[in-house]
């Protein structure tokens, strides 16, 4: 029995209990629910109804690009025109595809960066499929999943020309357009463009022979990319001057606007006894981390807003997702470093494509949480940054395929142990 189970059959098996757990929980969880669920319904709601973008006091979301929300609201629009009761429904089961596609694009990445290393895709997609912050946010009526998907798509399309080293144009146009998609979904998708841009002048600067194809394909795919997103942007610009997020600044200067424990107080041991909200709010470690792997907000495991705080059964599942999160984080962070260092030995553009999208989605991250502080902490979702989880579990599966084999139950163990975390109870609290 175990000869058949083959890297491909278990990545397989992944992606399917992933679409299961998405399907289950897009299903039970209320469209209500969920981070800023009445302005994403809003906003995909304007668009059908008025086939325009919306101004700044016509809806909350009015700064964020328009494509996830008019796939959402053609959705709901469906959804009203067959008579479900709960329209918005069919916005939300846009994640279940999401999700399974995300899984098996990481797994395909892994087999195209590590080829001699078959285990790394069922880990990497083992690292997304059980990723709380994926399998909460998929839950909701929320663009995170879909930018998810397009932010690894992105780096999939750029990875297997870096790494087969084929520049045609026909891919650089699809790897354009997917870059320009990703501009149209969410403005974080700045981070992979960002660091698919990066990957493309290391190339340029390594390979010097390949140098005139790989500036033609970088510039079609360029041109690509500004034709699908400019528009966008040029609305932006002319309507409100800030591109990207025209919410105002505060007065102080950038590194006076956090007090130092921001930065470096680790919330000890509430992360451990008590880790939700409001406890530790406005630090940016534990809140970030209890976010991830755990319910910090209230969104899921219990509702903030019928219920001040978590029953002590569900504070003790909290610490226990918590204290599942420790392992597969310290492998994320090992694998990063273990890829960036080899990224910069060996010059290779496919490492760094993947060791640059953490540090490049954190800083991006902490920038705006620093810029625009608010008194609830409310600007430190793991949400935000969540295009990057393809490259944290390709650097998870780096670390995790270099252990001993011994370890393998264990982490086995630890994914079983996190799944039940991942199944939306249908509660009358919600």
């Amino acid at each position: 029995m175990a000869g058949k189970l083959t890297p491909e059959r278990v990545t397989r098996g992944i992606a399917a209990l992933a679409g299961l757990i998405a399907l289950w929980n897009a299903l039970a969880y209320p469209p209500g629910a969920g981070y800023d669920a009445a302005s994403h319904k809003e906003y995909a709601d304007f668009l059908i109804q008025h086939h325009r973008l919306p101004f700044r006091n016509e809806t909350p979301e009015y700064y964020s690009p328009p494509l996830y929300y008019g796939l959402a609201g053609g959705a709901t629009w469906i959804g009203r025109q067959i008579g479900l009761g709960e329209p918005h429904k069919l916005g939300q089961l846009l994640n279940v595809p999401a999700v399974v596609a995300t899984v098996l694009l990481v797994a395909g990445l892994a087999r195209l960066l590590w080829p001699s290393r078959p285990w790394a895709a069922p880990a990497a997609a083992a690292f997304v499929a059980l990723s709380p912050v994926l399998v909460r946010t998929a839950a909701m009526f929320h663009p995170e999943p879909t930018d998810l998907l397009v932010s690894a798509l992105c780096a999939y399309l750029a990875a297997r020309m870096l790494v087969r080293r084929r520049y045609g144009a026909g891919a650089a146009v699809g790897l354009g357009v997917a870059l320009g998609a990703g501009e149209m979904i969410r403005q974080f998708a700045l981070y992979t463009l960002a660091v698919v841009g990066i990957a493309w002048l290391a190339a340029l600067w390594e390979r010097s022979s390949e140098r005139r194809a790989l500036l033609r394909a970088g510039l079609i795919a360029a041109a690509a990319c500004i034709v699908v997103a400019g528009p966008w942007y040029g609305y932006r610009v002319h309507h409100y001057a800030n591109p990207l997020f025209d919410r105002p600044h505060s007065s102080k200067p950038l590194l006076e606007r956090r007090p130092a424990r921001f930065y470096v107080d680790p919330g000890l041991p509430g992360v451990f006894t008590h880790p939700y909200r409001p406890h530790f709010a406005n630090l940016a470690l534990p809140e970030t981390y209890s976010d991830i792997w755990g319910d910090w907000y209230g969104v899921f495991a219990w509702s903030i807003e019928h219920h001040p705080r978590p029953t002590r059964a569900q504070n003790a599942w909290l610490v226990v997702q918590n204290a599942i999160g420790i392992v597969p984080t310290l492998l994320a962070l090992a694998g990063w470093l273990a890829l960036l260092v080899s990224g910069i030995r060996r010059r290779s553009p496919s490492l760094l494509l993947v060791s640059l999208m953490p540090p490049a989605a954190l800083l991006g991250y902490f920038y705006f949480a620093v810029a625009y502080p608010t008194p609830d902490g409310d600007v430190l979702k793991p949400t935000f940054m969540l295009s990057a989880l393809w490259a944290w579990a390709l650097c998870f599966a780096y670390a995790a395929t270099r252990l001993p084999r011994r370890a393998v139950p264990v982490l086995v163990a630890l994914a079983a142990v996190e799944v039940p975390f991942l199944v939306y109870k249908v509660s009358g609290g919600f």
